[in-house]
């Protein structure tokens, strides 16, 4: 993703991304390339950010308010999703549980998400 692709986001959203997060976005981790991440776990889409952001900001998630400090940066395809908040100032990504309704920290560091996040692929 280009500087230009986060810009167009946060414009088309209405939110600025953290500098932590762009500074990964932008130099997208190689370890994520082989797997599904791209396309789910961290998205590299501006498109798909965009709308999947849109989505739960229109139609609600699940018959519930969108929270607006939530940023989805991923999804699992089963309707939760990986989300950040613009005022982080490390990366840390939350999971936003459709089932039980909560979102909660599912890493504290990239690296800790990399790992986790391939674990699961498995």
């Amino acid at each position: 993703m280009t500087p230009n692709d986060i810009e167009r986001i946060e414009k088309e959203i209405g939110l600025t991304f953290p500098a932590c997060y762009v500074d990964v976005i932008i130099r997208y981790p190689s370890e994520l390339l082989d797997s599904d991440a791209p396309d789910f776990g961290l998205l590299d889409d501006a498109d798909e950010i965009i709308e999947e952001n849109r989505e739960v900001r229109e139609n609600g998630y699940f018959g519930e308010v969108w929270p607006e400090r939530y940023l989805i940066i991923g999804k699992n395809g089963c309707g939760d999703y990986y989300v950040i908040t613009p005022d982080a100032k490390e990366f840390s990504v939350g999971f936003s549980d459709h089932e039980k309704m909560e979102c909660n920290l599912y890493a504290n560091t990239l690296e800790e998400f990399i790992m986790k996040y391939l674990s699961e692929q498995k």
